[in-house]
């Protein structure tokens, strides 16, 4: 339970953080602003059922990451990134779940993974 608060508090002020500086994490820019790119992403391209694989899987290890205490500790903003990969790849899969892929979430789903893998 003491774990979860932590996490809960630690969203909270990283949101305020975020929010106070203007920028996302695809933003920021003593990162390199990684994900401003995400639009160069392939996966849109593939057929709908491994995007849908693929989506699912992203959100699992995301979500896995979230929990996973070297993620919560680490110094590398490897929580802020499964974050938003867990957003994006539930707004994607919620789309496909409906019978429509949504390029954009599609793409941010795999572009904020790929950063959250990168700095774990």
């Amino acid at each position: 339970m003491q774990l979860g608060f932590v996490r809960v508090i630690a969203v909270v002020v990283g949101t305020f953080v975020a929010a106070g500086n203007g920028m996302a994490a695809d933003l920021l820019l003593n990162y390199g602003g990684q994900c401003t790119n995400y639009r160069q992403s392939v996966m849109p391209l593939m057929p709908v059922e491994e995007i849908r694989q693929s989506v699912a899987a992203n959100l699992e290890s995301a979500k896995a990451g979230m929990d996973d205490p070297s993620v919560l500790t680490s110094r590398q903003p490897a929580f802020i990134w499964a974050m938003e990969a867990r957003w994006a790849c539930s707004t994607a899969l919620g789309y496909l779940n409906g019978g429509y892929v949504d390029e954009e979430s599609v793409q941010k789903c795999d572009c904020f993974h790929q950063q959250y893998v990168s700095f774990r």
